[in-house]
């Protein structure tokens, strides 16, 4: 499968078929997510439109919506490739005539925002506060937390805000599909839609939410473009009684790990990963979160406010606040 550079060939390319040479040059290579099926290798980016306005948004090979499995990465190939079609696309001039109005709408991780004044929650002294960004891993302890993850989940797909699918890994058996519409509407953001931005998925054992961690959640933060996950009382599971008293250390070693993985995974895909844990159940474990998670807080709740005590953050030293409750923050969410 060589093709001599210059020359613009149609045919079907998996990833994996790439072949490898000592000498290479930078390709924007547009290809699935999922199959690895390569629809375009260009030295000159794509409008991703164009892909997907050809090929009806559907993969040829695996048939899932281009809008959710096109990616786009700038990749070293043998320098023996020239710019190569996926033969469903015709004729290549389509892709490769310049267009001024071309602009690459799929980025890598590094595109995302990271403004230091993103005003992601809506409540102006809780944003300045705790400075959440894009590449944290984030810990709430408290049952105050609860709440507040799934105001800003919704705030989340606001496009005031992030403007984003929000990826939501129930490890505590609380996702409440009601709240979220009824946070939607006092946010006035249509309640089916909202639910629609926001990908559930749960788990019933510390196995399977480690396997989420470990082996699932790269991909899907890449397939929905996520820039939030939310992730339910984290250290439920993995203190479920019949569990821990079988074998703690085993238990404890695995948490420890996936701790680590999430705060890489963060800063990695350059996602806000936050973290709620609603009831200390394990000491060894909230000293971890608190040791390895960058960001971490106690919420505690009170009638006229929350009281917010700031455990780690990189740039802001511990300290104890309270965030005041009036109409324009969590009145009517607590």
């Amino acid at each position: 499968m060589i093709i001599k550079s210059n020359q613009a060939s149609n045919m079907q390319l998996k990833l994996t078929q790439l072949p490898s040479s000592e000498e290479t040059h930078e390709m924007h290579t547009y290809y699935c997510t999922l199959c690895e099926e390569i629809f375009a290798l260009s030295k000159h980016k794509i409008n991703p439109r164009k892909i997907k306005l050809i090929l009806a948004d559907k993969c040829p090979d695996c048939g899932f919506a281009l809008q959710k499995v096109l990616r786009c990465e700038i990749m070293k190939t043998s320098t023996e490739i020239g710019q190569v079609t996926h033969p469903k696309i015709g004729d290549p001039n389509i892709l490769f005539k310049p267009d001024y109005r071309d602009a690459l709408e799929i980025g890598t991780a590094a595109t995302f925002q990271t403004d230091s004044e993103l005003n992601l929650t809506g409540i102006s002294q809780l944003d300045r506060t705790i400075k959440l960004q894009p590449g944290q891993f984030v810990v709430f302890h408290g049952k105050a937390a609860e709440p507040l993850s799934y105001h800003i989940c919704v705030r989340a797909t606001h496009p005031h805000s992030l403007d984003s699918d929000v990826i939501f890994l129930d490890g505590g058996n609380t996702f409440d599909a009601y709240a979220i519409s009824d946070y939607a509407i006092r946010q006035q953001l249509n309640p089916e839609k909202t639910l629609a931005r926001i990908h559930l998925s749960r788990a019933f054992t510390y196995h399977q939410l480690s396997a989420l961690f470990n082996e699932k959640l790269s991909t899907a933060i890449r397939l929905f473009k996520a820039r939030l996950v939310i992730i339910s009382d984290i250290t439920a599971l993995y203190c479920d009684p019949d569990v821990a008293e079988q074998n703690w250390r085993e238990t404890f070693d695995v948490f420890k790990r996936d701790i680590k993985a999430l705060t890489t995974l963060a800063e990695k895909n350059r996602t806000l990963i936050i973290a709620t844990n609603l009831q200390s159940r394990n000491s060894r474990m909230d000293t971890t979160l608190l040791q390895t998670a960058p960001v971490s807080a106690k919420l505690e709740n009170h009638s006229t406010f929350i009281q917010l005590t700031l455990g780690r953050h990189p740039f802001t030293p511990q300290l104890k606040t309270r965030i005041f409750l009036d109409k324009q923050t969590l009145e009517s969410y607590i």
